[in-house]
């Protein structure tokens, strides 16, 4: 039975962690007063090495001394951690456990688990049996390998500092095809999931189909929106011309109309959203976008659901002829939300367990249902009003849409829930993440904004803000026209490496030019085949070629995910008290990639 002190510290302690403001630290600042810093929960300060030391006798705040040395020189102002029992504060100012004031050695009491640490590096041990290196990434690049060798002598003993390994996690422990991007078709057609307009097999409105997505989003109990009017209001928005962020986005009234003209409709006229014509592609976990718990970070990154449009109409005499599974791809992107180390680490677990299982079996695609269901039906967020729904954004990547042969560009948009005004809860079109306005291609704005913010640019920190260079200046755009593709630049940009790294940031760059893409990363199918992934998730044909400067850059992003799965599956955390230990090391996606 726990005592009630111990429970008056992890009530104090979940407390903290739903803190979302920041204060700031001084060296007399009282545990009660301690508060995370959201920035580095996403950002996190990178550490040159760090070392544990057991204590021969467990203190109330801790059984074991954390010392970190950053890689770059700070303030000796403390930094706000985790500590396992409650936040507490790494600190260089001379105050116990820290020996020395203002020497770059920040010190502070932690609660690790030690049995689970042994467990993990017997883990880490074996796998040095089978792996000789590990693959090293810098913004979302592969940079090489380096080796592995887990530290083989460190043995926790009290009075005796260890130093910890700078461990990233092991891909071959993870399979891609079942953890990470589902595209089997024995999951994608699962006919008790799923369902196909166009060949009528499957369950309508089962669990992984567009229209029950949709009428989860819409939450009709609670908000009072139907789901078939949310979808239509959606599909409505290409069909004017739409000021956004003080664009004039352009419509696609005429592929727009399309669409609904395709799509049956019930008795009452609004859509039926049990044959909505959208077909699964793929079902992607997107853990490696999660924060660091050691931070206080509560974001378990996304899970997302990939549709492609369908045609399954016969054309009509003089109407163009239309591939059934259209050019048009759409993105259900759900946040999830854990706290602390061992949710996140249980959350990275159940889709971990999926690689033991059969792909497509009855118990895999059961398994996979449970994880889904936790982002994608209604209430998975009861915090984010009005619908209560998990989805931070819906994308769009697509030509179908295109009004005339002379318009027939890719073009990529982004769609967010209302929160509140004369749409609220409804689906509506919006700036898309980190991408300017094409306008600013090859102009002084451009040139100015990367060359202003090289260093955060260079760090993965900048934001493409939605007004620049002033207030009234609008920057960000509110759709991206790729066409055959384009890498963003502007002459005097005085770094070649940041315009490369802000357009890898942007929806185009990372979807053409920069990656050397074809538009899309997940490809529309045809009933019994799987999609196509595209070079850029799966490391084949590299190197790929710098657009401007000509340098060899190579991809492997499930490569990455994989690493960032291994490592949180297995953190040494697997009681809500303990330390997160891993998180030390973890390098997070920068903030800066959204896709």
């Amino acid at each position: 039975m726990y005592s009630v002190l111990f429970q008056r510290k992890v009530a104090a302690w979940l407390f903290a962690c739903a803190a979302p403001i920041a204060l700031p630290l001084t060296h007399g600042t009282s545990a009660a007063e301690l508060r995370f810093d959201p920035v580095t929960a996403k950002a996190p300060p990178r550490v040159a090495q760090a070392s544990i030391e057991l204590l021969a006798k467990p203190l109330a705040s801790g059984n074991t001394v954390l010392r970190v040395q950053f890689a770059d020189r700070r303030s000796d102002a403390p930094v706000v951690i985790q500590g396992g029992l409650g936040l507490t504060a790494l600190r260089d100012d001379g105050v116990a456990p820290d020996e020395k004031a203002g020497d770059g050695h920040y010190a502070a009491f932690v609660n690790v688990n030690v049995d689970q640490l042994a467990k993990e590096r017997e883990r880490r041990l074996g796998l040095a049996r089978r792996v000789k290196d590990a693959p090293v990434f810098f913004m979302r690049e592969l940079h090489g390998f380096e080796p592995f060798q887990p530290n083989r002598s460190m043995k926790l003993e009290p009075g005796v500092a260890s130093i910890l390994d700078k461990f990233h996690g092991i891909p071959l422990t993870v399979d891609p095809a079942r953890e990470l991007v589902i595209t089997d078709t024995l999951v994608v057609e699962d006919p008790a999931r799923t369902y196909d307009a166009c060949t009528g097999v499957g369950t309508q409105l089962g669990p992984w189909t567009f229209g029950k997505l949709m009428t989860e989003i819409a939450n009709e109990p609670v908000t009072g929106i139907n789901p078939a009017d949310l979808v239509e209001h959606w599909i409505n928005q290409w069909k004017s011309d739409l000021p956004i962020n003080g664009f004039t986005v352009q419509n696609r009234a005429v592929g727009a109309q399309r669409v609904l003209d395709a799509w049956p409709r019930m008795l009452d006229g609004r859509l039926d959203l049990a044959q909505a014509p959208f077909r699964l592609l793929a079902i992607v976990n997107r853990l490696d976008l999660r924060g660091a718990t050691l931070y206080g970070s509560s974001d378990a990154g996304e899970g997302r659901l990939v549709f492609g449009a369908l045609n399954c109409l016969q054309p009509q005499p003089g109407q163009p002829i239309l591939p059934q599974a259209m050019p048009f791809t759409v993105i259900f992107e759900y946040g999830v939300v854990k706290t602390g180390c061992f949710q996140v680490r249980e959350w990275a677990q159940q889709w971990h367990a999926l690689g033991s299982l059969v792909i497509g079996s009855a118990t895999y695609n059961a398994a996979l249902q449970a994880i889904t269901d936790q982002f994608t039906l209604r209430d998975a967020n009861p915090a984010r009003l009005p619908n209560r729904s998990a989805i931070n954004q819906v994308r769009t990547n697509e030509f179908a849409l295109a009004t005339t042969p002379a318009d027939t560009f890719w073009e990529l948009r982004e769609s967010k829930l209302r929160t509140s005004g004369a749409a609220s809860g409804l689906l509506e079109h919006d700036t898309v993440a980190q991408t300017p306005d094409k306008s600013k291609q090859f102009t002084s704005v451009l040139r100015n904004f990367v060359n202003m913010n090289e260093a955060d640019v260079l760090n993965g920190t900048h934001e493409v803000l939605l007004e620049f260079p002033a207030a009234g200046s609008p920057f960000r755009g509110g759709h991206i026209e790729p066409g055959a593709g384009f890498a963003w630049d502007a002459s005097g940009i005085l770094n070649l490496e940041a315009r490369h790294r802000f357009s890898l940031a942007t929806c185009n760059g990372c979807h053409t030019a920069e990656t050397k893409t074809a538009f899309l990363h997940i490809h529309p199918r045809n009933a019994g085949s799987a999609a196509e992934l595209s070079d850029f998730l799966t490391g084949l044909n590299m190197p790929k070629t710098d657009p401007v400067n000509g340098a060899s850059r190579t991809f492997h992003e499930l490569l990455d995910r994989q690493q960032k799965l291994d490592l949180t599956a297995n953190m040494s955390c697997i009681k809500p008290i303990d330390f997160p230990l891993e998180e030390i090391f973890f390098d997070p996606v920068p903030p800066v990639f959204a896709h």
